[in-house]
């Protein structure tokens, strides 16, 4: 049986493709998350491209959810 490692890390665009699927958002989009933290653990720089572990999660903190659905923010 052949093991399958992930890589050690992806680029920043490969990583939402595999977290949204068709539904992954624009580029602008990821650089401003990545700006704001809400790429866990932080995405790295490496050459011009940005680079974050496979197992890399979007957070999005409660209040900021419950602003945008609760009072219209």
């Amino acid at each position: 049986m052949k093991v399958i490692e992930l890589p050690k890390l992806m680029t920043l665009e490969a990583w939402a493709e595999r977290m949204f699927g068709d539904a992954k958002p624009h580029r602008n989009t990821l650089l401003n998350w990545r700006r704001n933290g809400r790429i866990v653990p932080q995405p790295i720089k490496c050459g011009g491209r940005y680079f974050v572990e496979p197992n890399a999660v979007y957070y999005d903190d409660a209040g900021e959810m419950s602003r945008r659905l609760g009072n219209g923010g």
